[in-house]
């Protein structure tokens, strides 16, 4: 791995974005590994835009680069434009706010260094400290086991925001959910990949709450149900890669 690609979706996170630019720009990867941070602004009603846009101004940062939406797409939409524009050997998303740490980046990529794994999901639920509502935790447990029980994997957060995958890859993968539903499709369609060695590592999770921003609701949880069973069951290999 010489490069990384960092996607960072934004919608109206005005109050966070410009620290989580420092934050990310300030990681030091291991080995020299280079960044690239793509931030995809989804038309955002709030000052989103003018805050990266500070960033950039403030910095004349070159590894950055900024994509703006001309309409909302949803964080799904947001992920397939970074993808595309990605140009590092493996690509992993970072969310606009601060509920995860950035610095966790080179436990994430260390299985993939070691030999051990070309996929590496971090895992909110192997950190012995489990923050966050129960609900919350219950919701995402049950749409881990019911993508583990159909896709046949093993895994213990299936809707973590931190997937490290090889840049390739993810370009190959037919991906077309708009909204939150991106996460148990990318899983589904990287289960059917069988050559493919999966990791987990502890990270980090600081949630948020709905008051403070937070934007996945119960009505992204049925959708996931939905996506669950159908690019699992309803979707083979051919209908998941170009």
């Amino acid at each position: 791995m010489k490069k990384l690609s960092i996607i960072i979706p934004v919608y109206n996170e005005e109050t966070t974005i410009y620290d989580v630019l420092v934050k990310v720009n300030n990681v030091k990867l291991t080995d020299g590994i280079e960044k690239e941070i793509i931030v995809v602004n989804d038309t955002s009603s709030d000052d989103s835009g003018k805050e990266v846009e500070r960033y950039l101004s403030e910095t004349k940062n070159p590894i950055v680069k900024y994509v703006s939406h001309p309409v909302n797409t949803g964080k799904g939409g947001a992920l397939h434009t970074g993808i595309k524009s990605a140009t590092g050997d493996y690509t992993i998303i970072q969310d606009a706010d601060l509920e995860l740490d950035p610095n966790e980046f080179n436990i994430i990529i260390q299985p993939v260094l070691d030999g051990k794994a070309d996929i590496v999901y971090g895992s909110r639920f192997l950190n012995k400290k489990k923050e966050g509502a129960a609900m919350s935790k219950m919701a995402n447990g049950f749409l881990t086991w019911l993508s583990n029980f159909v896709f046949r994997t093993k895994i213990t957060d299936m809707e973590t925001c931190y997937k490290l995958v090889p840049t390739p890859i993810f370009q190959s993968l037919k991906l077309v959910e708009q909204r939150f539903g991106f996460e148990p499709e990318i899983t589904a369609k990287l289960a059917k990949l069988k050559n493919l060695k999966w990791a987990e590592v502890p990270i980090t999770y600081i949630p948020r709450t709905s008051e403070e921003g937070k934007k996945i609701g119960w009505k992204d949880g049925v959708r996931a149900i939905i996506c669950i069973l159908k690019y699992g069951w309803f979707t083979n290999k051919k209908g998941s890669v170009k």
